[in-house]
Order: structure tokens, then C-alpha cells, then sequence
């Protein structure tokens, strides 16, 4: 059986370039192995996602912004060690950024794209195979059922079995760290301040939600990651409230706690003839920048774009020339927000006396050098 168009996975990418081709007069086809349950009302799973402003005008575009509990960021700071002194984001006419529920996201990009007559899903199914055929790509279930595309795109996580079925290699880093995610309670007001504070053996970040609560982010290293999980819930708002020096007052668990092991992930190409890359199988981000969801989300509108643009010209949309405009211009922005990310993290998580100075000298000089911290702003909220 032939399909305009194969996308593996439904994840939040995926259904964004759903949702952007829902229009076209491709037929679509999503294969996913969760259920439809569990994509049309996703569980919590700890994550708040960091929204910038261009991520807030295409999910206005997709008509589902008024849908979405969103939490606006008025200002943030970046603190180094155990320093009182903090590094100052802010803008006088609107929010840095706004912070929404991943769960929240997923359900709304679902219930937009489900009742789409052009788009199929295919649930709780494997992927099995993916060879080269005579129309492009065919895929092979484990079920048995196979399907033939011209145009394959790969939104299987950052781990992607595609991608490497298709050729296309990844430089993958294992920061051999671990992200715990959480929701607390605290006394005194946040003041829709979000902060990055870089202490010594671990990150934490807080941002906020609701007033009189936060989502919390914290990273270690693998093993101490392991020790704080073992904690009690006692114990966790202990540490929590005391790595923040009571600058919230008591904090307390609102959630239960969620781990996710760090890994970045960078494709060597995002795309050849008649295959694409897409969100954590393109690049998976480290999470201190915030971006690796706003970079799907942009990457799913840039690949819908060039798609678009191929079927009003009568050319093939699946053809290699047509998808290296969506490869350069993704993989540009990827690559410097990937690996600029990756030094931050270098930086910022180094124990060393050097890095340790380096990074207080860069906090000062970044406060006091206007243009410089301009720069980082724009890049950090993605104003368009």
C-alpha cells in the first residue's frame, strides 16, 4: 500500500508538521507505538516547557494557543555557585517567554490534528524495517503490514532507529548526567522570575508556574542524580529549599519526581532524497537553553514549508533538492544552538578554578556589556 507521506512517531514534531501539511492533498500517515489514549490524554510527565515567541505564533497559527495553561516568564537571572550575584534577563514591554505543560502540548497538538481527513495514525505498532524502494522508502511493521512512501520522515526520538535504517549517521554525547523534574509549592512569591542557578555538583533551575509555584529542574551528575531520587519527600524539599537559600521559603513536592538521562544527539544531514529528519531524531538538545521543543516545533513549520512550496510548483516534494532547503536552513540554526549549548553546559558544570572564574568574569562582563546580553535575549526568546 502506498502513502504521500510516512512520519514515524507522533510526538509533539511530528504532529506539528501534521497539523502544517493538514491542508495539503498529501495522505498522511503517522505510526506511533504508544496507543491513541495515551497521545490523545498524555500523563504528566514532570516536563514544563520554556515556549519562545516565535513557537507562541505558529501555535496561535495552528489555532491552539487559547487551548494551553500558559505561564509567563517576565524575567530571569543566572547565578554561579553559591555568588549572591546573578546575570539579569528582562523585557519591559512582554513576557522572555511563556511556560506550558509538555502533557498540555501534546493533547492540544493531538485534538488539532486527529480529525484532519488527510492524516492516519497507525497505533501501538513497531517499526520493524525500513528499506529503499522503487517509490523511495518502504516500511515493514512487526505486525507484517508494509507500506511504500516517497517521502519518509523520521520523528522516532533522539535514539532513532530511522535514522540509522536510513543512512544517515549522529554524533551522540552522553553528559553522563541526569535531569530530575518536578512541581513544588513555596511560600514566598517567584515574581514570574525564572532562575538558573549553577551550583557546585549540580543545576538547578526553577520556573515559574501558578502563583505560589514552580517547576523545578535539577541535574547531576548520573550517581548523585541517583542519591537525590532515593531521597524522601521530606528530605528532596530539604534540599531543594536549602539550594535555594530559602529564597522562596519552604518548598514542598506538588508532584511526584521524574528522571530523564542526558544525551545530546546531532545528525550528520537532517535529510537526502526522499528522507527527512525531524525534532529529537534530527537533534536532541541538552535542556539549560531550553530550546530543543521550539526547535521541532520551527523545524516541523520549515519542512511543512518546503513541502508546500514543491506542490504548488508541480515539483516533487519528496526530492533531494527540494528537502536541502529545509536541511540548511534547520541544520544552521541546530548546529549553532546545539553546540553553543553544549558549551554552556562545558562552562557552567566544570569544577575546575579556571572555569570557575571564567564563568563569574563572564556573568559580569555579560551584565554590563549591553549589546551582548541584547543578543543573548533575542536568541533566548526568538521574538517573530
Amino acid at each position: 500500500m502506498n502513502k504521500d507521506l510516512i512520519i514515524i512517531g507522533a510526538g509533539p514534531s511530528a504532529l506539528a508538521l501534521a497539523k502544517a501539511l493538514a491542508h495539503s492533498r498529501l495522505n498522511i500517515t503517522l505510526i506511533e507505538q504508544q496507543s491513541q489514549q495515551q497521545c490523545a490524554q498524555p500523563d504528566y510527565d514532570g516536563r514544563d516547557i520554556a515556549l519562545t515567541h516565535q513557537s507562541l505564533a505558529i501555535l496561535k497559527q495552528f489555532d491552539i494557543w487559547s487551548k494551553l495553561q500558559a505561564h509567563p516568564i517576565a524575567a530571569a537571572k543566572v547565578q554561579d555557585g553559591h555568588s549572591p550575584y546573578t546575570l539579569n534577563f528582562c523585557e519591559h514591554t512582554q513576557p522572555l517567554g511563556f511556560l506550558v505543560s509538555n502533557h498540555h502540548l501534546r493533547q492540544a497538538l493531538y485534538e488539532t490534528v486527529a480529525p484532519q481527513p488527510n492524516v492516519n495514525f497507525i497505533w501501538q505498532t513497531k517499526v520493524q524495517q525500513v528499506i529503499k524502494s522503487e517509490l523511495g522508502y518502504r516500511v515493514t511493521l512487526c505486525d507484517g503490514r508494509q507500506f511504500d512512501t516517497p517521502l519518509l520522515v523520521a520523528a522516532d526520538s533522539r535514539f532513532s532507529a530511522t535514522r540509522r535504517q536510513v543512512g544517515i549517521s549522529a554524533t551522540i554525547k552522553d553528559f553522563a548526567r541526569t535531569a530530575i523534574v518536578c512541581r513544588m509549592r513555596h511560600q514566598l512569591a517567584h515574581q514570574c522570575t525564572a532562575h538558573e542557578c549553577f551550583h557546585y555538583g549540580h543545576t538547578l533551575a526553577i520556573l515559574p508556574l501558578s502563583e505560589g509555584e514552580s517547576s523545578i529542574v535539577v541535574t547531576a551528575n548520573t550517581d548523585k542524580a541517583a542519591d537525590l531520587l532515593a531521597l524522601s519527600d521530606d528530605e528532596f524539599n530539604r534540599f531543594i529549599t536549602n539550594a535555594l537559600a530559602h529564597s522562596l521559603g519552604d518548598m514542598q513536592l506538588s508532584t511526584a519526581r521524574f528522571s530523564y538521562p542526558l544525551v545530546g544527539v546531532f545528525a550528520a544531514y537532517f535529510s537526502k532524497a526522499h528522507v527527512a529528519l525531524l525534532g529529537d531524531a534530527a537533534v536532541g538538545m541538552h535542556p539549560v537553553t531550553a530550546h530543543g521543543f521550539n526547535l521541532g516545533l520551527v523545524g516541523a513549520t520549515r519542512l511543512a514549508k518546503v513541502i508546500s512550496e514543491a506542490i504548488d510548483k508541480n515539483d516533487t516534494y519528496y526530492s533531494e533538492q527540494t528537502l536541502a532547503a529545509y536541511h540548511s536552513e534547520q541544520q544552521k540554526e541546530a548546529r549553532m544552538m546545539y553546540y553553543g549549548t553544549n558549551g554552556i553546559v562545558q562552562l557552567f558544570t566544570s569544577e575546575n578554578p579556571p572555569a570557575k572564574l571564567a564563568r563569574k568574569i563572564l556573568l559580569r562582563f555579560s551584565n554590563h556589556f549591553p549589546p551582548l546580553k541584547q543578543a543573548i535575549t533575542a536568541k533566548l526568546t526568538q521574538y517573530g
